[in-house]
């Protein structure tokens, strides 16, 4: 990616904060029963129609919606403004595919983050500021070859993978992945008094992209997920950006683009 020049005219999504992550990706599945009651009550869990339009080789169960978890080591990551970077963290995120809705009846697709988990105070204050919900994880063990990965928060969740050769490099992401990674993103902030609804934008430019085994097991509220023969991961290395928050009634305002169209 490039460095970019951020101006009061500059477009709601254009880049502002900006950095380096490689990751672990990982597709898999969550109960669809369990994420009805987690979910606030402006999302929805996109119809089958919607999910075979935007995610047509994702396999589609009654029981079960697709999502992705990133697994991140995050390092170069400042604001433009002010250029100064954050230390390393450990990052890991989690994004459901989702439609969210206004009182005009109009609906979009966007990936929703539920929270994300950090093993770095600073970056957890930044992200308060932005609105992000972020928790602060001291205790999250991480250690890493060329060769495998592993993440670990006591209870929580555990993670490990086997990155493989490189000749099985891929030239671009899985489409699941890719697709998560085009849609506005959304969250809700913490309740300081009253919780908020939030979007912006992510873009990711990988440099490196190979194919790995995943091992995991995540404890979210009580609904335990984990691997199986249905679920897939990759590592990649990328730059990345990142929009400003926008409220609902920015977001709406601008146009849709193809990706987002129901």
């Amino acid at each position: 990616y490039v460095d970019y020049i951020i101006t009061p005219e500059s477009p709601p999504f254009d880049p502002f904060v900006v950095g380096e992550n490689n990751c672990q990706l990982v597709q898999a599945y969550f109960p669809k029963d369990a994420l009805e009651e987690l979910l606030p009550d402006q999302l929805l869990i996109p119809d089958d129609a919607t999910m075979a339009k935007h995610y047509p080789n994702t396999l589609l169960k009654p029981e079960a919606h697709p999502f992705m978890i990133s697994f991140c080591h995050g390092s170069k990551i400042h604001d433009v403004d002010t250029n100064i970077d954050v230390p390393e963290q450990e990052e890991i995120m989690f994004m459901f595919p989702v439609v969210t809705g206004n009182d005009n009846l109009d609906y979009r697709l966007c990936s929703y983050v539920p929270v994300l988990y950090l093993d770095s105070f600073i970056g957890v204050l930044g992200g308060l500021v932005f609105g992000l919900r972020k928790e602060y994880h001291p205790g999250m063990k991480h250690s890493q070859s060329k060769a495998a990965r592993f993440w670990r928060l006591e209870g929580t969740f555990d993670a490990s993978f086997e990155i493989h050769h490189e000749n099985s490099a891929l030239e671009k992401l899985p489409h699941f992945m890719e697709q998560t990674y085009l849609n506005p993103f959304v969250t809700v902030s913490y309740p300081m008094p009253f919780a908020k609804m939030a979007f912006y934008r992510a873009r990711v430019y990988p440099r490196t992209i190979i194919s790995s085994t995943e091992t995991f097991r995540w404890n979210y509220k009580g609904t335990v997920v984990s691997q199986g023969d249905d679920t897939q991961s990759v590592y990649t290395d990328y730059g990345f950006t990142m929009s400003k928050l926008m409220n609902p009634i920015e977001f709406w305002k601008l146009p849709i683009d193809n990706n987002e169209e129901l």
